[in-house]
């Protein structure tokens, strides 16, 4: 009796300590595979429009070279292409927007050096990341940013909703620039209706420069809220017909 009572007991830790097992390695599993998804989420920096070059410089989120530890950011520099100096600094989800109100950041700086010293070219950043729900979105596109050297152009670009692949340049959503000025700033709207689900986004910064300086700024692409129930013309016929059958309760309630 006792014998089958203790068999018992260790067939009971033996099946507890499997349990405890299977649920680490379910743990592990699950926090493997939300790397994996956040490893379609990457930043460019290309000297080729469709980063195609072979000696671009692609980033992965909390992959090699990327400086920022969190989930949703990717961080890192160049020297490369005429440019002595380029980072792109870019955000997405978790950090900034999410599946369902997608927002993209990128801040950029690219340094030239004199001509004669080599500096100088065209250079293409990118952010791109996928998984994207949302299926139909208005949005904004803001750009602003410095020239220095009395020299410089910027132009930020918007594509996506068509697939899920990062950095699909296939459908244009708007575009602002260039501007050449050596302060400058633009916001441009727009709407879109993805015909993929889920479906990617990308951000792109077209840099030129001939001359000694930088070109630095920021580039944002973020959803824009629905109109909020209430709100508008519709809002305002509804509140003064509350306040209507308010004064009329209040009359009765008098009399």
């Amino acid at each position: 009796m006792l014998k089958n009572l203790l068999l018992g007991k260790a067939a009971l830790k033996a099946k507890t300590a499997l349990c405890t097992l299977s649920a680490a390695g379910l743990l592990l599993m699950t926090m493997g595979s939300g790397d994996a998804a956040r490893a379609a989420f990457v930043a460019a920096i290309c000297n080729d429009a469709a980063c195609a070059g072979g000696n671009d410089f692609i980033v992965t989120d909390n992959g090699a070279g990327d400086t920022v530890p969190l989930s949703g950011g990717i961080g890192f520099s160049v020297s490369a292409f005429g440019y002595v100096l380029a980072g792109n600094f870019s955000l997405s989800k978790p950090l900034v927007g999410s599946a369902t109100s997608p927002q993209l950041d990128l801040s950029y700086s690219a340094t030239t050096l004199a001509p004669q010293f080599g500096g100088g070219g065209t250079i293409y950043l990118y952010a791109s990341d996928t998984d994207f729900t949302a299926p139909d979105s208005p949005f904004q596109l803001t750009l602003g940013g410095t020239n220095s050297g009395n020299n410089g152009t910027v132009t930020g670009l918007a594509w996506g909703g068509t697939s899920n692949a990062a950095l699909d340049l296939t459908s244009l959503l708007g575009s602002l620039g260039p501007f050449s000025t050596p302060s400058f700033e633009g916001s441009a709207s727009g709407s879109y209706s993805a015909t993929a689900n889920p479906y990617s986004l990308t951000i792109g910064l077209i840099i030129s420069r001939t001359a000694a300086g930088a070109s630095t700024g920021d580039l944002n692409f973020s959803a824009v809220p629905g109109p909020i129930l209430g709100a508008g013309l519709p809002g305002l016929i509804l509140a003064c017909g509350g306040l209507l059958v308010l004064a009329r309760r209040r009359r009765t309630a008098a009399i």
